[in-house]
């Protein structure tokens, strides 16, 4: 109780502070130029001001200059404030770090936030045209709260840790994503405070897929034999391109429509919504693995009427998942005891998100060097990948995506150019 009291005494406001305030403000009746407090007065809370100023100059080192351009006053007048201050200085730290302060950590309506790294970032993500960010900021402002309101330029390893803590597990990926957006410090590595994405990213948990040219061959090969050549062409569609699932709206496969077609069907348009707001990858190959797919999607166009904007997915992500469903179901009748069981493994847990993964491997496997893989971003929202949807980058390719396991058939060439060296080290020919 008494380590209550003496923090409560420690945290309150000092009142000459407040004496010093009424004063700036009080002095305007007398005549002359109004004090920069006595304009604040006007439009808001002028203590509020105060802090904030005291805030920027004393525990985040902004200068005295830029400090009054923000203002729109003078450099005297914010230097002799903090001057008059001084004999309170540690008083307003502690207060200031130790006492919540409501401020608005977003603004939906003026696009702004009361916290200069969320502004800074509302900013940057103008800047460079990306349309997600909202989203980011709400998750931020979940730990904002957790943390009483507390500035996210404050929040410490410690303070986040805690409140992806208190998250399911499935959530923690995402609500750090927001916090490191928002907290430069959680994630710059050369900060006491980074937090790293492996501990909670849940992606880095998951298994990459170690399929390649003969497992798929294979899986397709068992999907027309049982009859199910839409989900074969659906799933071929998926690896040729690389398309993510999409779960709303016209990204991904299941927001391709008929229009999107171009070429005889050899070509389609994809929308991306994960990076830099939204790209279109323009001009995407069906035929890159399969030769006949084309023709397979042209025949289910005719099918249903030729439809213009219909879907080729028809029920959207629902859909999808279904026919995923289905496929695991079926290959686990059809490969039951009939390959390894590590291989088992693979078809009977093949879910949409690892078309992408898959279309990696077989790029890898064709020798196709990654930076054509990743493609190429043209600005205002497009790209091109030659060879499907890009990522842009190598690094997330190599990360998420490509798995550089032996069954591959590269490997197996590498391994054998590796033979051929051994036999010629060994004093072979």
């Amino acid at each position: 109780m008494e380590a209550q009291t003496e923090t409560q005494q420690i945290c309150v406001f000092p009142q000459e502070v407040d004496s010093y305030i009424n004063g700036k403000i009080e002095k305007n009746g007398s005549g002359g130029r109004p004090h920069f407090l006595s304009t604040a007065a006007k439009t808001g809370n002028p203590k509020e001001v105060l802090l904030d100023i005291l805030e920027a100059a004393w525990l985040k080192n902004k200068s005295i200059g830029s400090l009054s351009r923000k203002y729109q006053t003078t450099y005297q007048t914010i230097w002799r404030m903090t001057q008059d201050l001084e004999p309170w200085k540690q008083a307003l730290i502690t207060f200031m770090q130790q006492v919540p302060r409501r401020k608005l950590f977003y603004n939906e309506d003026g696009d702004t936030s009361d916290y200069e790294t969320v502004q800074i970032y509302i900013r940057r993500c103008h800047r460079d045209g990306v349309r997600t960010y909202k989203g980011q900021i709400h998750k931020a402002e979940k730990c904002w709260q957790f943390l009483k309101y507390k500035d996210p330029a404050n929040w410490t390893a410690d303070d986040v840790q805690g409140f992806l803590q208190a998250k399911k597990e499935g959530s923690q990926s995402a609500f750090l994503d927001g916090i490191r957006v928002v907290a430069p410090q959680i994630k710059d590595p050369n900060s006491q405070h980074y937090v790293s994405t492996g501990r909670f990213r849940e992606k880095l948990r998951l298994r990459k897929k170690d399929l390649f040219s003969a497992e798929v061959k294979e899986l397709v090969h068992a999907l027309e034999k049982m009859n199910m050549t839409y989900h074969a062409t659906v799933f071929k569609l998926a690896v040729s391109g690389g398309f993510r699932e999409g779960k709303e709206g016209k990204a991904g496969i299941t927001g391709i429509s008929w229009d999107r077609f171009k070429q005889n069907f050899t070509r389609v348009d994809d929308y991306e919504t994960k990076v830099r707001g939204g790209i279109w990858w323009r001009d995407c190959p069906t035929d890159l693995f399969w030769p006949g797919l084309p023709q397979e999607l042209k025949k289910i166009w005719v099918a249903r009427g030729k439809p213009i904007t219909d879907k080729l997915i028809m029920g959207g992500y629902p859909e999808l998942t279904k026919i995923y469903k289905e496929i695991r179901e079926a290959l686990a009748i059809y490969f039951k005891d009939k390959v390894d069981p590590s291989l088992f493994k693979e078809y009977i847990t093949l879910k949409p998100h690892d078309a992408d993964k898959i279309h990696c491997n077989l790029l890898w496997e064709a020798e196709v060097p990654l930076e054509s893989v990743a493609g190429q971003y043209l600005g205002r929202g497009e790209g091109i990948g030659l060879f499907g949807r890009g990522w842009l980058d190598i690094n997330t390719i190599k990360k998420h995506y490509l798995s550089l396991t032996q069954r591959s058939e590269r490997h197996q060439k590498i391994m054998q150019k590796v033979r051929d060296y051994s036999q010629r080290f060994n004093g072979g020919h």
